[in-house]
């Protein structure tokens, strides 16, 4: 669990590095434009439609570097924890 977070952490660093502030939601976009069409037509019409506007529209508009810092902390966290309980 800690060294899958320690990876996650390192790769928000390089993301913030590499894309600075820019939104996940255009890089996903810059790597294949049909997939966020793709997710929310399943989210929206499989799943919950308010998943997609009060969940997963939010995250796309956070920098790309903060989904991977969230949950690299978490785990990291979660790893020393575990080991120590």
């Amino acid at each position: 669990m800690r060294l899958i977070g320690l990876a996650l952490l390192a790769l928000a660093a390089g993301l913030y590095l590499g894309f600075g502030s820019d939104p996940l939601g255009a890089v996903l976009f810059r790597l294949d434009p049909g997939l966020l069409n793709l997710v929310q037509a399943v989210v929206q019409r499989y799943l919950l439609p308010m998943l997609w506007d009060n969940v997963l529209l939010p995250v796309l508009e956070a920098p790309v570097w903060v989904v991977p810092l969230v949950l690299g902390a978490a785990l990291t966290i979660f790893g020393w924890n575990r080991a120590r309980g």
